[in-house]
């Protein structure tokens, strides 16, 4: 399965997303992150992937040649995101308008506010220094 990079301007929205601080719709965010994260770790491709952007949940599947359940329920993501979630509580969540960065532990994932929530666009990722994220799973 290949590996995602978050894109060059993921630098500016961590940038304004520093100048944030926690508050309602951070603790929402934080939510949906670990959500996400007990699912994969309880192996519930169906819940992990009902957290997901629609377009996520495509790439997921397209890049696993399998439906986006079976690919965050078994095979090498789902073990790595699974391996990941043993320690998924939040450390740092960072808010910059309709986009959210949380830190779990072992694991950084990038949410987008759709209607009234949050849905993850990229997870299993690990920052790398002056380069995008290294993220398992991204659009």
């Amino acid at each position: 399965m290949r590996r995602w990079r978050i894109p060059a301007g993921a630098a500016l929205v961590a940038a304004l997303l520093a100048a944030c601080g926690p508050g309602a719709t951070a603790r929402a965010a934080e939510d949906v992150a670990v959500a996400f994260s007990a699912a994969v770790a309880d192996r519930d491709g169906d819940a992990a992937c009902a957290l997901l952007a629609a377009s996520v949940a495509q790439t997921v599947a397209a890049d696993a040649e399998a439906p986006c359940a079976q690919a965050l329920s078994e095979g090498p993501v789902a073990d790595d995101l699974a391996e990941r979630a043993a320690d998924a509580r939040p450390e740092e969540t960072r808010v910059a308008g309709r986009q959210a960065q949380v830190r779990l532990g072992s694991d950084t994932v990038f949410l987008a506010r759709s209607g009234a929530g949050w849905v993850v666009t990229a997870a299993g990722c690990d920052p790398r220094p002056d380069r995008p994220y290294d993220c398992e799973v991204a659009a």
